[in-house]
């Protein structure tokens, strides 16, 4: 119960995020397991896009959060209320 609700919360977050900062509904798709730590090679492969793709929302998604890393995206998911 306590794990589903930690789960929820961390979830909650990252739509507000993603909400907040405008992305795309296939940038959405991609930030989702960006941020569970999938690889680029994952994401594509999972989404049925080119390695180049992938690489190119994650450039987008970095742009509109205003981070530089994946670490730095999770800093900024952590901190959302």
């Amino acid at each position: 119960q306590r794990q589903m609700c930690i789960r929820d919360s961390y979830r909650a977050r990252c739509l507000a995020v993603a909400e907040r900062c405008g992305l795309s509904p296939r940038e959405r798709d991609v930030f989702d397991l960006l941020v569970r730590g999938r690889s680029i090679d994952f994401i594509a492969q999972s989404l049925t896009i080119s390695f180049n793709t992938a690489k190119s929302h994650i450039r987008h998604i970095y742009v509109k959060t205003d981070v530089h890393s994946r670490e730095e995206l999770i800093a900024l998911i952590d901190r959302e209320l």
